[in-house]
């Protein structure tokens, strides 16, 4: 049988296997005969190579979304010590940063480990300096403002109009408290 031939075969049974016209062992055995079990292999393995590369997207996604819930969980409904906590942060940080240069070539999924991130240290910071200045409202400001400052740089940086305006809107409610 000639090649131009087989592979219109071929195109043809997995048509009838994608729109179900005939079971899927009977499409999977007329694969296996026709490619002589070579191709249809291969498309096989990629497919489950993908399905594994998309889990594990899904996974680390999720993850990054639980750590702001588990960040605010360990400072505010834990007894840990206070260096504890801290090591907590840093690790929490390193996801985060990990998770950035996984999806840093991915455009549309930068942006959960970015703001993870940022609240993350956002927290840490502020329970930071209210652990060593405690009721120190301008060291809070400072801490406050030096947030602001990291989030409008990281948004003109890398054009995300969000972390540009969150870090205005920052400071200007930071002026504003100072005021009033």
């Amino acid at each position: 049988m000639n090649e131009k031939r087989r592979e219109i075969i071929v195109k043809e049974i997995q048509y009838w296997k994608r729109s179900r016209l005939l079971p899927e062992q009977y499409c999977d055995y007329l694969l296996a005969l026709y490619t002589e079990g070579a191709a249809y292999q291969d498309e096989h393995r990629s497919s489950s190579k993908n399905n594994r590369s998309h889990l594990f997207r899904l996974s680390v996604i999720s993850m990054l979304c639980l750590l702001m819930p588990m960040t605010i969980l360990v400072i505010y409904f834990t007894e840990l010590s206070f260096v504890l906590q801290t090591v907590i942060f840093l690790i929490f940080l390193t996801v985060c940063f990990c998770g950035m240069f996984l999806f840093a070539r991915e455009r549309k999924l930068i942006h959960i480990p970015l703001v993870s991130g940022a609240l993350i240290l956002f927290l840490a910071s502020v329970q930071l300096s209210d652990f060593y200045f405690y009721n120190e409202k301008e060291i809070a400001g400072i801490v406050i403002f030096c947030n602001c400052l990291l989030w409008m740089f990281i948004g003109i940086r890398l054009k995300f109009l969000y972390f540009t305006v969150s870090g205005i809107v920052g400071v200007i409610l930071l002026l504003l408290s100072f005021f009033l």
